[in-house]
C-alpha cells in the first residue's frame, strides 16, 4: 500500500518547515511584545517622574507663595498712635504686606518716648500692663510726649485648648485695626476686661463680636472678617517672624513673651514701674508734667 501523502518525506519536511516558521512568527510576536512591554514601562516610570517632579515643584511654590495680605493700618505689623489735637490717634497705613516683611516705623524725635508693644489679648500679664499703665500711656501720648505702637500677637493658643483661643483674639485685633482703628484701644481694652481664664476654651466668635458691639465697635464688616477669621493666614506667619526675630527675643531665656515692650529701642525688664523706666530711657521727658497715676482695677 502506497504511504499517505503527509506521512511521505515531503509530508514530513512540510510539517517541520511550517513548525520553524510559526516558532520564527512566535519568537518575532513575543520580541514585538517585550518592546512594546519596555516602552510602556518606561513611558510609565518617566511618566511617574513627571508626577513627582510637578508635586515637589507645587510644593515647592506653595512654601515659597507669600501669606495673605495682612490688615490697613498695620505696615509695621503694629498699629501706631500718637498726639494731635489732645486726643489719641491712629496712623492710617497700607496693609500689612503679605510677604511678612514689616515697614520699620520711623521715629521723629529722640525727645519722644516711641513704646513700641508686643501683645497677646490673651495673656494675663499683658492684662496686668494695660490696667497699670494704659491710663499713663495715653495721657503722655495725647500730650505728643510719646507714640503707641502695639503688635497684636498670637503664642499662647495652647493655654486654651482645642480653641485656637489666642489667635483668633489677634486676628479680632487685626480686623479692628483694618476697619475701626479709632476704636482699636478699646478694643484691646475691652478684651482685657473680660479676658477668659487659662485652661478655658476661650471666648467663641460670636462672644468676641458681642464683646466688641457691646464696647461701640458694631460694623459687619468686622462680624464678618472675624467669622471668617480673614487674617488667620497673616497672624500665623506674623507670629512666626516675630518670635524669632533675635532683636526682640528676651535675652535671658532665647524666647518672645508677652508682654514685651520697648521704649526707644530699650528693653523693659520689669525691674522698675513703667513710668519710671521711660524716665530713664527718655530723660528730656523728666521735666514733663507727670501723668495721672491709673486707677486700680
Amino acid at each position: 500500500m502506497a504511504a499517505s501523502g503527509n506521512n511521505s518525506p515531503q509530508g514530513k519536511k512540510d510539517r517541520r518547515e511550517q513548525a520553524r516558521e510559526t516558532a520564527r512568527l512566535e519568537r518575532e510576536a513575543q520580541k514585538k511584545r517585550d518592546r512594546r512591554n519596555k516602552v510602556f514601562l518606561q513611558g510609565g516610570i518617566g511618566l511617574g517622574v513627571l508626577v513627582v517632579i510637578a508635586i515637589i515643584a507645587l510644593v515647592l511654590v506653595n512654601l515659597n507663595q507669600p501669606g495673605a495680605p495682612g490688615p490697613l493700618n498695620m505696615a509695621s505689623q503694629g498699629i501706631l498712635f500718637t498726639g494731635k489735637s489732645g486726643a489719641v490717634t491712629p496712623t492710617k497705613t497700607a496693609g500689612a504686606p503679605a510677604d511678612g516683611a514689616a515697614t520699620p516705623t520711623k521715629l521723629s524725635s529722640k525727645n519722644v518716648a516711641h513704646i513700641t508693644t508686643y501683645v497677646d489679648w490673651a495673656c494675663p500679664v499683658c492684662k496686668t500692663f494695660e490696667s497699670s499703665y494704659a491710663t499713663q500711656i495715653a495721657q503722655l501720648v495725647a500730650s505728643g510726649s510719646a507714640t503707641l505702637e502695639v503688635h497684636p500677637i498670637a503664642i499662647l493658643d495652647n493655654n486654651y485648648p482645642g480653641s485656637r483661643y489666642s489667635s483668633r483674639a489677634a486676628n479680632a485685633a487685626a480686623c479692628v485695626a483694618n476697619f475701626a482703628p479709632t476704636k482699636f484701644l478699646d478694643a484691646q481694652t475691652a478684651f482685657y476686661d473680660h479676658q477668659p481664664a487659662e485652661g478655658s476654651s476661650g471666648l467663641t466668635n460670636q462672644a468676641m463680636i458681642s464683646l466688641l458691639k457691646n464696647a461701640g465697635i458694631d460694623d459687619p464688616k468686622i462680624t464678618s472678617c472675624i467669622t471668617k477669621e480673614t487674617f488667620k493666614s497673616w497672624v500665623s506667619s506674623m507670629t512666626k517672624k516675630t518670635t524669632s526675630t533675635q532683636s526682640l527675643v528676651n535675652p535671658a531665656d532665647g524666647s518672645l513673651g508677652t508682654p514685651t515692650v520697648f521704649v526707644n529701642g530699650k528693653r523693659w525688664d520689669n525691674s522698675t514701674d513703667f513710668p519710671t523706666f521711660i524716665a530713664s530711657a527718655v530723660p528730656s521727658l523728666v521735666g514733663s508734667p507727670s501723668p495721672s497715676p491709673s486707677p486700680s482695677n
